[in-house]
């Protein structure tokens, strides 16, 4: 998929900054690779992607709210689509 999520890092110093970025990047990269597996161990990308998407809509929007919740998951799609992922 390859964006970082873009969260406001004001409140931080640029090398918190930094490590917190490489941070996400790797546990994203790390869950991507994790769902990849069950996906192919399961033999079911639908039941795996519903699950994770699942959980992510419902933590984000404990975590961030609606809102901030839906921007992210549109530009996620939006992300998708100008890559051609999504076919």
């Amino acid at each position: 998929m390859g964006q970082v999520i873009r969260l406001n890092f004001c409140s931080y110093n640029k090398d918190e900054n930094l490590l917190y970025e490489k941070k996400l990047i790797r546990i994203r990269d790390e869950i991507e690779d994790y769902l990849k597996k069950a996906s192919s161990f399961e033999k079911d990308e639908l039941a795996v992607a519903l699950a994770s998407g699942r959980y992510a809509s419902m933590k984000l929007a404990q975590l961030t709210g609606k809102e901030s919740t839906v921007k992210f998951f549109n530009e996620c799609i939006e992300t998708t689509l100008k890559h051609k992922i999504l076919e």
